[in-house]
């Protein structure tokens, strides 16, 4: 009946390309580690390859787009079609919300906000003159809200690939990229600015809302789902109401406030280190399962890399045969 299932089902969504993000993160004669994004996404290569893992393969699985309770029991239910172990799959959360949906259909994992693993070193506090008020660094898709921003003088917009979706009202702006910018150019974009703004309701935990921090500029944010707020606090960041005036209203009462920038990032990367070493405690975790043993502390460092995923075309044969 499963196989049956198997070539019937469809998940919601998945990579629409060959290359999606996968890592082979450590392999030993006693376990393998690997990093993935998402499930449902990835239902391609689980299905193809799920006869391959070996008895002590383990899969970190960060979460890229907030999870309500139907995309939960769709992972469930992969999980059930596919013979899935999943105490082999262990999700870093973005925030305490997703634990409880997760752990609810037996999932387990730990609060490990996939924002953490932004290296700190590309984003920063440049010493440039403020010629914005806000600038807002999202792709022009419509859950991206930008007709939020229509209020704010002085307005900064960078746009990265859209992936086909579409936006219905782009708000007047100072400054809009025409090409696709290296991260130094958005880093002086962002030290150009007062105010980093994030509009969306749901998503994931948002990689332009921390480099705003990293780059000492306090955020507004209207209330949202998929664990930016976990970042946000009295200090750093003003959450509004979903209307351009009190998105406008926000903007211009941290401009006033001037908070300091270097508090700004220190507090972030503070922060950012406590998920990490949550990680490294659960890396360290599976290693002892499997009985292998290594200095956990000083791998992480040597195998850092931006975000802790790359974006390629995995050889499959070659790692999984």
């Amino acid at each position: 009946m499963w196989e049956k299932n198997v070539d019937l089902y469809k998940p919601s969504y998945v990579w629409p390309n060959p290359a999606f993000h996968f890592r082979e993160y450590y392999k030993s004669n006693k376990c393998r580690i690997f990093i993935i994004e998402n499930i449902a996404h990835n239902w391609n290569w689980l299905k193809d390859y799920r006869h391959k893992f070996r008895e002590n393969d383990h899969f970190f699985v960060s979460l890229g787009w907030y999870f309500d309770e139907h995309l939960v029991k769709e992972c469930d239910h992969i999980f059930e079609i596919l013979s899935l172990r999943k105490d082999r799959f262990h999700i870093m959360f973005n925030d305490f919300s997703d634990k409880t949906m997760f752990e609810f259909y037996g999932f387990q994992g730990e609060v490990i906000n996939q924002n953490c693993f932004l290296d700190e070193n590309l984003f920063k506090i440049i010493d440039a003159e403020k010629v914005y008020d806000a600038i807002y660094t999202a792709r022009f898709a419509e859950f991206k809200r930008h007709y939020l921003a229509s209020k704010i003088d002085n307005l900064a917009l960078i746009a990265g690939h859209n992936s086909a979706l579409s936006i219905t009202q782009i708000p007047p702006h100072k400054y809009l990229n025409d090409r696709h910018l290296t991260p130094e150019e958005v880093n002086l974009k962002l030290s150009e600015s007062k105010v980093g703004i994030i509009l969306s309701a749901f998503e994931g935990a948002c990689y332009s809302s921390s480099e705003y921090f990293l780059c000492g500029l306090p955020v507004v944010s209207t209330s949202s789902y998929g664990g930016r707020s976990i970042w946000y606090n009295d200090y750093n960041s003003i959450t509004c109401e979903s209307n351009p005036d009190a998105v406008d209203e926000a903007v211009k009462s941290l401009i006033y406030k001037n908070r300091d920038p270097q508090r700004i990032r220190t507090s972030h990367i503070h922060l950012s280190n406590y998920f990490r070493s949550k990680f490294i405690e659960y890396f360290q975790k599976i290693l002892e399962e499997s009985g292998d043993s290594i200095d956990v502390k000083k791998y992480f460092k040597e195998n850092f890399i931006h975000k802790l995923l790359t974006s390629e075309i995995p050889n499959f044969r070659e790692i999984f045969d």
